[in-house]
């Protein structure tokens, strides 16, 4: 990353992978390998409540159910999508042993759920990339079983009490502490690359919402589409994550001075790309900027 002409040495991503990067489903969001454990590192599980609660239906299309300790159960019909919403922005472990079996894409708060087959129980982790909170969630795809199109999953009100605390002391003049341009563009990078066991809770970090769509203008020269991927923020940075994407036939070296618009350092993830159609055609490119990154004139 280069910043008034000085190279800024992010440091290497921890498993990084060695391909493009693609964009997820939704902002700050994306299906894992499972997840790892560390003896050192003991997860973090969501709050428990004093007592269980079994789902509770309401309405007609949604199933309303309340975790506490106990992993929530999601019934699937084979061939049927199955919406589920959760309190926070989730990333969603998926075992080896389901892929081809279950199709998970995930936008904003809601994973849409499809089981191809039958699927015997099987434990999934939904990690919130905010918080660090952690569901564990066991689903199952059944012939002939029928289940409401929709299941929302509610956090015991203890959270929300830890909310308004939260937000109280921010409001005394205790807000969370900002973090620098470097650990912020880092960790977005590790949300788009990184395992998820891997991905840094801070608490001054903010998800901000951005549009997808492809950007016409961003970087100079036709051969290379850009698109937001996600976009973070805190205290007064922010870091939007950008797909860039080889439209040529020959390979394509990113010179960061084509890039229009007022930013304050912008980071490759890999310098180049390959000819389009090739395994590494796309890569990720990060811009940091000391405003939203849908008010930054892109005039120059």
């Amino acid at each position: 990353m280069t910043l008034g002409g000085v190279p800024l040495d992010l440091g290497a991503l921890p498993h990084a992978a060695s391909r493009p990067a693609m964009p997820p489903a939704a902002s700050g969001t994306r299906t894992t390998a499972p997840a790892e454990t560390s003896d050192d590192q003991p997860p973090t599980a969501a709050k428990p409540a004093n007592r269980v609660a079994a789902p509770t239906p309401i309405g007609g299309r949604t199933e309303h159910v309340l975790f506490d300790r106990l992993p929530v159960p999601i019934l699937l019909a084979p061939g049927r999508e199955r919406l589920v919403q959760f309190p926070f922005v989730p990333l969603i472990d998926v075992p080896p042993s389901l892929q081809g079996l279950l199709e998970v894409q995930i936008i904003e708060d809601t994973a849409y759920l499809t089981a191809h087959s039958p699927v015997p129980r099987t434990r999934l982790v939904a990690h919130a990339i905010e918080g660090g909170t952690k569901l564990p969630l066991d689903v199952e795809a059944v012939d002939g079983k029928d289940a409401r199109p929709i299941l929302q999953i509610h956090l015991p009100s203890e959270a929300s009490a830890d909310d308004d605390d939260s937000a109280a002391g921010a409001a005394r003049g205790n807000p969370d502490p900002a973090v620098g341009m470097i650990q912020l563009t880092r960790y977005a990078a590790q949300v788009l690359y990184a395992p998820s066991r891997l991905i840094p809770t801070y608490a001054g970090v903010r998800q901000e919402p951005v549009d997808r769509k492809p950007v016409v203008g961003l970087y100079r020269g036709g051969e290379v589409e850009t698109a937001p991927l996600g976009a973070w923020s805190s205290g007064a940075l922010h870091v939007t994550a950008i797909r860039f994407t080889n439209r040529s036939t020959h390979p394509v070296e990113l010179d960061m001075e084509r890039l229009r618009g007022r930013w304050i350092a912008a980071t490759p993830q890999h310098w180049r790309l390959l000819p389009k159609g090739s395994e590494a055609d796309t890569t990720a490119v990060y811009l940091v900027s000391d405003r939203p990154y849908a008010t930054v004139a892109l005039w120059r």
